[in-house]
């Protein structure tokens, strides 16, 4: 068991590890670029990015950590054969966009992951692929890892897709899915998630259309922009910004972080929230905007989540609510569904750790409800709590967050996972302590 530490107050400044969204597809475009090398400077390198790294180097591509920049030297549009199964881990971003690129090959290849990914559902990405003439086996009917991909060197195009749970993952698989298309494959949402993709694409000579109907298509193929460099990771951001605003005394800067607009719910919610959060956008990059994010000691007042905001807002759910836990009023999240297929179960992990607080808080399949304590439970919570991560990074660095700010001594089951997506968050926490 690991014993949360305890501090005073936290003021400063820290720039973070590149976004991870951004990351895992930077390094597939590039890859994709035939005879062309690509610098990428801030590199988030945490377990999910070094899963897409070790696919890439088992597909034949070169990639070679500079220090100061990555280099990935891209093979176009057709890998080497690997000798060995592909592992994704425990990266369902990895696995689901490798599913266009795998199944468009000239040759069989399997890709699998660790059990937690083998529970996460495929069938999202691997039906809309199948209908484009993708040949993809694998259990549950290809609901679940592992997945065995017969590679048929180009699909049948000309069809559009209604993909019915709005997934960044999915619409990028099938947006590149034109590289290899003899006709153009539309997407569309029915509410938008994160547009990483659509962005960073034209980066790499490769234009984004929209059709009258809303459907989106990829034209072109990836040529290299010689260099890129990634912004701030949002998602590691959002526990640092929790801590400046649950904790007394604090205020805290985040320099060149990514402000994508379809990252930064958690920003906007917890500003309606009464979080004192200013946001100053210095510049973009490759179609994708950064700044900085000043962010301070603050009273919250709860309120509902639900329909649109979700799927900008998905990851932060968990930090969201342990920011709730110490507010005014009730906390609501409906239409939240999709939290039940992450690492773990989500909506059951918070439900459950906040019970073992003593917190009444109501479950619904959906998502949850409960009365937020106020920012006097940070004195109220004062026993000891031993609390699980389901090792779950964003549950442990959520309840690591929660374990600093309470009275009392949390100790959590689980803290390596929190490696899968900001291994430097311990680090970065103790440099701000005052």
């Amino acid at each position: 068991m690991f014993k949360v530490p305890k501090y005073k107050t936290f003021v400063g400044s820290v720039r973070l590890k590149g976004d991870k969204s951004i990351s895992h597809r930077v390094l597939i475009f590039s890859s994709l670029c035939k005879d062309e090398e690509t610098k990428v400077y801030n590199l988030g390198l945490s377990d999910d990015i070094i899963a897409t790294i070790g696919i890439l180097k088992n597909l034949g591509v070169y990639l070679e950590d500079k220090h100061d920049f990555f280099v990935v030297r891209g093979k176009g549009l057709y890998f080497d054969e690997p000798s060995d199964i592909l592992y994704a881990y425990e990266s369902g971003t990895t696995a689901r966009i490798f599913c266009s690129v795998l199944a468009s090959q000239r040759f069989s290849c399997v890709i699998d992951g660790k059990e937690a990914l083998r529970k996460r559902p495929m069938r999202r990405v691997v039906d809309p692929l199948r209908k484009i003439g993708a040949k993809i086996w694998g259990r549950e009917d290809g609901n679940n890892l592992p997945l065995l991909f017969d590679g048929i060197g180009r699909f049948r195009g000309g069809q559009n897709f209604d993909i019915p749970v709005s997934s960044a993952q999915v619409k990028t698989a099938l947006l590149i899915s034109n590289f290899w298309s003899d006709g153009p494959v539309g997407v569309k949402e029915p509410s938008v998630s994160r547009d990483h993709t659509e962005r960073i694409l034209p980066a790499f000579s490769v234009d984004i259309r929209k059709d009258e109907s809303g459907y989106i298509y990829a034209v072109g193929v990836p040529k290299s922009p010689k260099s890129l460099n990634i912004p701030g990771d949002i998602s590691s951001a959002s526990f640092l910004i929790a801590i400046s605003i649950l904790f007394p005394n604090s205020e805290i800067i985040i320099r060149d972080v990514s402000l994508n607009p379809t990252r930064m719910g958690f920003i906007h919610i917890l500003q309606k929230m009464g979080a004192k959060i200013q946001v100053i956008q210095k510049d973009s990059y490759a179609g994708e905007p950064y700044g900085d994010i000043f962010s301070s000691t603050s009273d919250l007042k709860n309120l509902e989540l639900h329909s649109d905001i979700i799927p900008k807002i998905v990851d932060e759910i968990p930090i969201l609510s342990v920011c709730a836990l110490f507010g005014e009023g009730v906390f609501i999240v409906k239409d939240a569904k999709e939290l039940r297929f992450k690492e773990t179960d989500r909506i059951n992990a918070i439900c459950s750790n906040f019970r073992a607080l003593g917190v009444d808080v109501q479950e619904f399949d959906d998502g949850f409800a409960f009365e937020g304590l106020g920012r006097d439970a940070i004195h109220r919570l004062s026993a000891e709590y031993s609390l699980k991560t389901f090792s779950d990074h964003r549950i442990a660095m959520s309840l690591f967050v929660l374990g600093l700010v309470v009275d009392g001594i949390v100790y959590l089951d689980d803290i390596n996972c929190i490696s899968k997506s900001y291994p430097d968050f311990i680090s970065d926490v103790q440099a701000l302590v005052r």
